[in-house]
């Protein structure tokens, strides 16, 4: 594999600069040493003479291996390094910009990237990985309503990865955050599927019985919310289809049916609607 065809496997750049002193590959754009390139590249070829496949490597090259990974970790972990708090900073401000996030978050999310990095955290991840977990962590934080789900539609990184760093940041950095509450959702649903307040009101009141139940425990909220609303239109007579209000919340129409068969077992919505009445006429 030639530099050409090689990218940094913590930003994606392909900006590569090769040190013919060293026979070093860095990337230009986050500071981080490839060195494998470098190793089966330039190394391997150079002495192609003496190694074969499974032998020993010679003692300056495994020196040179050693050197280079001591380099590559104090550049990944040191938490005053320009390079990877450029990279990191800048890609949780593109998560702050593409999902319309405050200020606010962006400062907490910057704080929460700076003492997971000085801990040595980031080198169980990658840097992107971090960073929006940062955000989503900044985010629980300050109890806004946006789910691991949207920082990953937004991210490089893969879900799992991102709810790994997440988790390790809760553990690590003992961040308390605030559990994402259901009624949150309801009102944007609500919204786009144009449902009457009437239904949004008997919905906000099925989620607040489920709460005391504690039956959303280990639930999606967006799927709670959305399935509340799903049974207030049906029991008002209102057009909603479990697609619609699927998509509205972002969720699968399966995770609607098992909330609503989960919903009707453990909520009276009869009763609600009997109590919306008594109170109608006093």
């Amino acid at each position: 594999m030639t530099i050409s065809e090689t990218i940094c496997k913590h930003c994606g750049s392909r900006d590569l600069i090769e040190d013919e002193e060293t026979g070093e590959i860095i990337c230009a754009g986050c500071g981080l040493v490839v060195s494998e390139v470098s190793l089966l590249g330039r190394d391997f070829i150079e002495e192609d003479s003496k190694i074969v496949r499974g032998s020993v490597l010679p003692p300056s090259t495994q020196q040179k291996m050693k050197r280079l990974m001591v380099l590559d970790h104090r550049l990944r972990v040191d938490a005053e390094d320009p390079y990877v708090l450029r990279v990191a900073t800048q890609e949780i401000n593109r998560l702050i910009q593409t999902l319309h996030l405050p200020d606010s978050v962006e400062k907490n999310a910057d704080s929460i990237y700076r003492r997971a990095q000085k801990d040595g955290l980031v080198l169980r991840g990658t840097i992107s990985g971090f960073a929006a977990a940062s955000v989503y962590a900044a985010c629980r934080v300050q109890g806004l309503p946006r789910t691991l789900r949207d920082i990953s539609e937004a991210s490089p990184e893969d879900l799992k990865d991102i709810a790994r760093m997440y988790r390790i940041i809760l553990a690590e950095l003992n961040i308390s955050v605030e559990l994402d509450n259901p009624l949150k959702h309801l009102n944007r649903i609500a919204s786009e599927v144009e449902a009457s307040t009437r239904a949004e009101m008997l919905a906000a009141d099925i989620l607040i019985k489920a709460i005391k139940a504690d039956h959303h425990t280990g639930k999606n909220p967006k799927g709670m919310a959305a399935s509340s609303l799903y049974i207030a239109c049906k029991k008002l007579g209102e057009k909603c289809t479990q697609i619609n209000i699927a998509k509205a919340a972002g969720v699968s129409s399966l995770t609607i049916r098992k909330r609503v068969k989960g919903l009707q077992e453990n909520v009276d919505v009869d009763e609600l609607l009997d109590e919306e009445l008594i109170n109608s006429t006093q």
